[in-house]
């Protein structure tokens, strides 16, 4: 599949939400033509380059992002919220439009050997975690967090654990959902015992 790719100094995980305003030419093309045919779009993170101007070199591995609410102000500026669907691999580049735009292979999501144990283990984690994030403004519980299944759970951690971007990566491109959630219980330990963000870990 061809997809049209948004490179970011941000990591969109499958569930997830991410608001967006659009103002640079190119982008707004891209967006325009996305909302026009009710195509999704790719969120890659950066591994080289700037958002603004200029070329960006995005990492291998992003997410699939539909388009779930828009607004297109006078000026041709776009406000929308994208949320994240599917994993996926870039397999080649095209850069032949203003915007890149790549060949991708989507990922498959397995659970991974004992994802049920290890999704209880980090429900516990979390609400051990709590305080700690709390004191700094950080949330990892809303109504519905502890009735997800394994991969939701996994997912849901990710986007709101306070780490990195080189961390949320990282749990992006696990290969299963059991590897997700093993990872996410080692940086919440750290957040509860040493009371850093799990970024430093």
């Amino acid at each position: 599949m061809r997809l049209a790719l948004f490179p970011l100094h941000s990591v969109l995980f499958p569930e997830a939400t991410l608001a967006l305003q659009i103002f640079e030419p190119r982008y707004r093309e891209m967006i325009g033509r996305c909302l026009a045919h009710d195509e999704p779009f790719g969120v890659v993170l950066i591994l080289e380059g700037e958002e603004i101007g200029g070329e960006a070199v995005p990492r291998k591995i992003g997410t699939e992002a539909a388009i779930i609410a828009s607004e297109r102000s006078k000026d041709g500026r776009y406000d929308i919220v994208a949320e994240g669907r599917r994993r996926f691999r870039i397999v080649a580049i095209d850069a032949s439009r203003p915007y890149l735009r790549a060949e991708v292979e989507f990922l498959d999501d397995a659970l991974g050997p004992d994802a049920d144990a290890l999704a209880d283990a980090l429900r516990q984690r979390v609400e051990g975690a709590v305080p700690s994030l709390q004191a700094r403004g950080d949330v990892l519980i809303d109504e519905t967090w502890n009735l997800r299944n394994p991969r939701a759970l996994s997912y849901h951690v990710a986007a709101n654990l306070p780490a990195t971007n080189e961390i949320r990566q990282e749990l992006l491109e696990m290969p299963d959902v059991a590897s997700r959630l093993r990872r996410e219980a080692d940086l919440l330990i750290t957040v509860d015992r040493v009371g850093v963000k799990a970024g430093a870990a």
